[in-house]
């Protein structure tokens, strides 16, 4: 049985520690924005931070600059993947919910019409994690644990595909108008209609796509049903992490979403910033909670 490599890659919103620290490599997507001055940038989605701070980048969409997203490039998957397979190795790929990215279906592609052919000694598995952010970042984390544990890459691969279901999202954002813009969410348009101080729900559906469930007056109000929807939900959390990831919102908004949180039971509550490519669909100040949970059967209209 050849070794394998664990790949997530850039909406897993895994940290450079959290990756390190459990073998974990990853697959760049692209964001790319037009600044004040009509210049074009294109650069990675870096979950390293390295080109700039991610206040800094969540200030850009502040500024008005409204950020594109791509999926990972063939390029980067040969930049990424081959090394791995030059030296007999396997790769099981945990990528982005199917329904929010093409980047699993074109690794998919890749493994049977290109490196199968070039590296027939390797196995590329591809996972679709029907979710994002630290709801595919767990997923991907148990993954690494269960590695550690000696189970093997299919079984790990048919574990995420029984489970994935149960790793929930409950967020809320600041704005709206990100959301609208980039029309990355399932909604009615009435939901996206101008109410002032609307504030959105959202969940990631059955088919993995962000959906907005309910709809709460104040930030107040729906950071409150953010933690009423997860204490609903939550199964066992007393043996489980509990991730808050976050575009730059307010001390006092996270301060009382984390409080509610902790009286949950959750074994720890880890807050951490939201990723490059989630946040140019949803805005600064967004806030996600991720954890595990009842089995998503919600699909959106």
């Amino acid at each position: 049985m050849n070794k394998f490599v664990i790949f997530a890659d850039s909406t897993s919103d895994l940290t450079t520690k959290q990756r390190k620290d459990h073998g974990i490599e990853y697959v760049r997507m692209l964001v790319n924005w037009t600044d004040k001055d009509k210049k074009f940038h294109e650069t990675y989605a870096d979950l390293d931070w390295t080109e700039m701070s991610p206040t800094e980048y969540y200030n850009l969409m502040r500024d008005g600059a409204i950020i594109m997203t791509s999926q990972v490039t063939e390029q980067e998957f040969d930049l990424k993947f081959i090394p791995h397979l030059e030296k007999g190795e396997d790769i099981l790929y945990i990528a982005c919910s199917s329904g929010l990215s093409a980047s699993g279906a074109l690794a998919e592609r890749l493994a049977k019409e290109k490196y199968a052919k070039a590296y027939p000694k390797s196995k590329i598995r591809v996972v679709d994690s029907l979710i994002s952010v630290m709801g595919q970042g767990s997923i991907v984390l148990d993954a690494a644990e269960m590695r550690d544990q000696g189970k093997s890459m299919e079984e790990i691969a048919e574990i995420i595909e029984k489970t994935r279901l149960s790793y929930n999202q409950a967020a809320t954002v600041e704005d709206l108008t990100t959301l609208a813009k980039h029309g990355r969410v399932k909604a009615t348009k009435a939901f996206f209609g101008n109410i002032f101080g609307v504030k959105p729900i959202l969940i990631s559906d059955a088919k993995g796509v962000n959906y907005a469930v309910e709809k709460a007056k104040g930030r107040r109000n729906a950071l409150l049903r953010v933690a009423e929807i997860v204490k609903e939900r939550v199964i066992e959390p007393g043996k489980q992490v509990c991730y808050v990831c976050e575009a730059d919102a307010k001390s006092e908004d996270l301060e009382l979403l984390v409080s509610q949180l902790k009286a949950i039971g959750f074994k720890e509550v880890v807050v951490q910033k939201l990723g490059p490519i989630i946040s140019a669909s949803c805005g600064p100040a967004t806030i996600g909670v991720y954890y595990k949970g009842q089995e998503e059967t919600r699909i959106g209209d």
